[in-house]
């Protein structure tokens, strides 16, 4: 079939793309060994270092070693993110884990999954939430008891404590939150201080400028009547597409989000044929039809290379279609004796005007931790009752099936 072989060269455009070779810098990531002593090479890069395990590490001179919190003291990435060995507070059987240093002074800020810590020279303490039961007239409720801001008053406890209670009773535990109030701790006391993630953004946004095209594939309505055989002179159509890419969440970085809006436009026509007892429609209908799309999804990054990631894809895809008919004959003969034959202008084709339908992708962000780069995606999308025909007083909906191919550049 002509879809099936313009289907095939969509997915093979898209997976071509995956040979383009770019030019990488030069690594000063580290390890720092249990004399403390810093030796350097390149860690492998993971997706997200607050749960790793181990980090594969290969030195200068090319050696190759995976090490675990039992081997290093820690380790520091290209980026100025740095890592300790330690327990977690009250788990000390479980072993050592790798903690991130997000910001290191006298009092230091901590993460480890998704739960912060603050420690200075005495104390290693969690920031907590404690959910409790307590009596209220007679009835059993649960509340949350705000322990980590106790512990950050204690802890942060000095000449500008006063200054810093109005900024913890606002804080919350998100790693933004928790920086802003470290700082207005340091600045007030003037004590010299470094935020390790500086230099990391909290989400990259990115402008995604894309070119592509859609194939599309048809099929019958389970509730409709009858099919009515039909052709289009052609499946597919180009489009153009300016879009916004959420990614590199420090918090969550496998996530992405993205969203934007395309347009495409064609002339296409649909030929039919319909036979009933003693009579024969054929029907011609030549038309031009313009769309907005708008998709809306959310991405999952599963795999990443030095220069490039791949990831998948689901949302959602909102069409407003605007058809206008430029011809539309319908020739109608009836057999028996006496045969007549009559020719009438009627269209016979019409689209939603708009339509709200799920989709998933696949894709692949070349040059990902450079500020610009390109995008490669494949798409398919589920598009129920798309158009109808109606000829003969008989109407019949159709489920569209729209596979597309877009490579953008990521601005």
């Amino acid at each position: 079939m002509r879809i099936t072989r313009l289907l095939a060269a969509a997915i093979c455009c898209f997976f071509a793309t995956t040979y383009l070779v770019f030019s990488q810098d030069v690594s000063q990531d580290y390890i720092i060994n249990q004399e403390g002593h810093k030796i350097y090479g390149t860690i492998k890069k993971s997706f997200d270092f607050n749960t790793i395990t181990y980090i594969p590490f290969v030195s200068n001179e090319g050696v190759k070693t995976k090490y675990y919190p039992d081997d290093i003291q820690g380790f520091g990435l290209s980026n100025g993110r740095k890592f300790k060995s330690r327990h977690i507070p009250e788990k000390e059987v479980d072993g050592l884990v790798f903690f991130q240093i997000i910001l290191e002074g006298n009092v230091s800020l901590l993460s480890y999954k998704n739960w912060f810590f603050i420690e200075n020279e005495d104390y290693f303490l969690e920031l907590n939430i404690v959910s409790e039961a307590k009596d209220a007239e007679g009835n059993l409720v649960r509340a949350k008891d705000r322990e980590y801001m106790g512990r950050l008053s204690y802890m942060l406890y000095g000449p500008c404590g006063d200054v810093l209670q109005e900024k913890i009773a606002t804080t919350n535990l998100s790693e933004k939150e928790l920086i802003s109030t470290f700082k207005v701790y340091y600045e007030c006391e003037q004590i010299p201080y470094a935020l390790n993630v500086e230099k990391l953004p909290f989400v990259r946004a990115s402008l995604v400028a894309g070119a592509g095209i859609f194939f599309t594939q048809s099929y019958l309505t389970k509730d409709s009547f009858d099919e009515i055989p039909h052709v289009f002179d052609t499946q597919h159509n180009p489009y153009i597409s300016l879009g916004i890419k959420l990614d590199q969440w420090r918090r969550l970085p496998r996530f992405a989000f993205d969203t934007g809006i395309g347009f495409t436009k064609g002339e296409n026509v649909i030929n039919m044929e319909l036979f009933k007892p003693n009579q024969r429609y054929s029907a011609t209908e030549e038309y031009s039809r313009s769309s907005l799309i708008v998709p809306i999804f959310i991405n999952y990054l599963t795999f990443r290379t030095k220069k490039n990631e791949f990831y998948f894809g689901a949302g959602a895809v909102i069409r407003t279609n605007k058809l206008e008919s430029k011809f539309s004959i319908v020739d109608h003969k009836i057999t028996y004796e006496p045969v007549t034959v009559r020719l009438y202008e009627e269209s016979v084709l019409t689209y939603s005007s708009s339509k709200f339908s799920p989709a998933i992708k696949l894709g692949i962000n070349f040059l990902y931790n450079r500020r610009f780069g390109i995008v490669s995606e494949f798409q398919l999308e589920h598009i129920s009752k798309e158009y109808t025909i109606d000829l003969s007083s008989r109407q019949s909906y159709y489920n569209s099936l729209v596979a597309s191919y877009m490579i953008g550049f990521r601005l």
